[in-house]
């Protein structure tokens, strides 16, 4: 006797199989599709990415080789305005120094006023050295701002020859590059025309004398400088050799205030009796010894009593103007 139930249960047992063995391979199929569909997106991420990433790469290279290709443009425009303008600075100097010449009765030679700021002996080749070693914008506006200063105080060396104003009064030109500067306080100033310091306390003169500057050859540097040094007393000696003519013998000095590195002072000089217009030029020194017989070495002489002055009124960092 067959028993129905037997079969019907391992017949569904087997049914059961089937069944599983069908799902597990739609199960399979289904695994793969949504693989299939999940490498797709990966592909497309990683493509995304891929691509998107080197539009940043782009990006980031176009940014940084942008200013690159600027930089140079700008550098040669502002190189040109520097260039442009230190050729002006120089031509002016040139001009008006060919127009005013000092023809000095001593040895008969001319020499043009304005010395101090020839490319020469003087201090205008400072703006051409400051243009060559120029790199960058920021070197170049530097140029300009030192040649712009230059022209300014040239300018007022200009005003100040033909001011008629008496030397010991005040002068519109001191007062024009003091405002130019916003100094307030003591400022010393010294005109290479007059050849006189006038020293002013707010705007007001309070001092004024004549004084002596650096020769042709050995000018006193133009410009705005404050004093960092001073000595009382101290021994000059000479940085040039003996047999050289800007070579002098250990000097002593009784007032010395430095106001320019390298040297440059304000200081007594005993061995000169005469100061003024000319006195930087070679000239005759009625009871000088034989290094009055010209200008300083780029110092501003004084008279004793005056330099004496100058070092009780003034401290470390008062200003002196130089044109």
């Amino acid at each position: 006797m067959i028993d129905k139930n037997q079969y019907s249960c391992k017949w569904s047992n087997r049914k059961r199989s089937w069944a599983t063995i069908i799902m597990f391979f739609i199960a399979l199929v289904a695994c793969s599709g949504v693989a299939h569909a999940q490498r797709q997106v990966y592909s497309h991420q990683a493509t995304y990415l891929k691509h998107n990433s080197r539009i940043g790469i782009q990006k980031a290279r176009r940014a940084s080789v942008r200013p690159q290709k600027e930089q140079p443009a700008a550098t040669d425009k502002i190189y040109r305005q520097a260039s442009d303008l230190r050729n002006r600075f120089h031509q002016e100097v040139t001009r008006w120094g060919n127009a005013h010449l000092y023809h000095d009765p001593y040895n008969k030679v001319s020499y043009p006023l304005d010395y101090e700021y020839n490319q020469v002996q003087g201090f205008g080749a400072d703006v051409d050295s400051a243009i060559d070693k120029a790199h960058s914008v920021s070197d170049y506006q530097t140029a300009i701002k030192q040649i712009t200063t230059n022209l300014t105080h040239l300018q007022a060396m200009e005003a100040e020859a033909a001011d008629k104003t008496s030397w010991s009064l005040a002068h519109a030109s001191d007062l024009k590059l003091i405002h130019y500067y916003h100094l307030t306080g003591k400022v010393v100033v010294v005109s290479f025309i007059d050849q006189a310091c006038r020293v002013y306390q707010d705007g007001k003169l309070i001092k004024a004398f004549h004084v002596t500057t650096g020769n042709y050859d050995s000018p006193s540097p133009v410009g705005l400088w404050h004093i960092f040094q001073r000595q009382s007393p101290t021994i000059f000696r000479s940085s040039a050799p003996v047999g050289s003519r800007f070579w002098y013998p250990d000097t002593p000095i009784r007032y010395a205030m430095e106001y320019h590195g390298g040297g440059y002072y304000l200081h007594d000089s005993w061995w000169r009796t005469t100061y003024g217009p000319g006195t930087n030029f070679p000239h005759y020194d009625p009871n000088g010894d034989k290094y009055a017989a010209e200008g300083s070495h780029g110092c501003i002489n004084m008279p004793f009593v005056d330099a004496a002055w100058m070092y009780a009124n003034t401290h470390y960092g008062t200003a002196v103007i130089t044109y």
